[in-house]
């Protein structure tokens, strides 16, 4: 017996609150991470880098833990928002963009539990110890993993994401990568540090945008009509149960 067009109508519109609901707490956890942090950041009159905040012995260490954890748990409710977006880029389309978002997610998580040690040494010195080689790697990884997401949205079918996605991916990976030599080169900690400071802004903006966007029913409706012959990301999961309920009304 084929359920009534009534059930589908309720389940999407079910769907989309549930969406809206765990979009609202993704921005508030980021918001309330990136507040923190900062607040923490402004302890210091000098030039720090984020990775510093949490370093052994730190007085904000245990500031930056809070919104490093907030912020890590605001990606994985965002990697719940696009579960079901998907890409067709080459390559990049062999897993789905929440994916990249859990993996990234995971690395700064681990990267917050394992601070670098105290003045996080550079990794080319010799004060440098196993735990800041394992905290280093787990937060360069999560960036690729965090650039791999945004570069994913470049195809998405509302043009604003996909201009947003492509130049926020590019803007994040040459920045997080200038700081980053910079860092281990032991260059000008003034300049790494602010550069930093700005690839993680521009990432934590490009996850409240993404949330905001996924989670409108305009939005939505406007990627299904564009995705009437193929999926590209932006698609929402409202348009697979549209899909679903047309399958159920052609059934006898």
């Amino acid at each position: 017996m084929t359920p009534p067009p009534e059930h589908y109508s309720r389940a999407v519109l079910q769907h989309r609150r549930s969406d809206a609901v765990v979009a609202a707490l993704a921005v508030a956890s980021l918001v309330a991470g990136a507040a923190v942090i900062g607040d923490a950041r402004a302890m210091y009159e000098r030039f720090l880098y984020i990775s510093e905040l949490g370093a052994q012995h730190m007085h904000s260490a245990g500031q930056f833990q809070i919104g490093f954890g907030l912020v890590v748990v605001g990606v994985l409710l965002v990697a719940v928002v696009v579960r079901d977006v998907r890409t067709h880029l080459p390559l990049l389309r062999l897993w789905a963009p929440a994916a990249a978002l859990v993996v990234a997610g995971a690395l700064f998580g681990f990267a917050a539990a394992v601070p670098c040690s105290p003045g996080c040494p550079s990794l080319l010195g010799p004060e440098a110890e196993p735990r800041d080689w394992a905290h280093i790697a787990a937060a360069v990884l999560a960036f690729v993993a965090g650039c791999l997401a945004m570069l994913q949205f470049a195809t998405a079918t509302d043009r604003w994401v996909a201009r947003l996605s492509t130049a926020g991916g590019v803007a994040v990976g040459l920045i997080a990568a200038t700081g980053g030599l910079l860092s281990l080169a032991g260059g000008n900690t003034d300049v790494g540090s602010t550069l930093e400071f700005v690839a993680a802004g521009i990432g934590v903006l490009w996850l409240i945008a993404v949330a905001v966007v996924h989670s409108l029913p305009a939005r939505g409706a406007d990627a299904r009509r564009g995705a009437a012959d193929e999926r590209p990301v932006g698609a929402q999961a409202a348009s697979r149960e549209a899909a679903a309920l047309g399958a159920g009304l052609q059934q006898p």
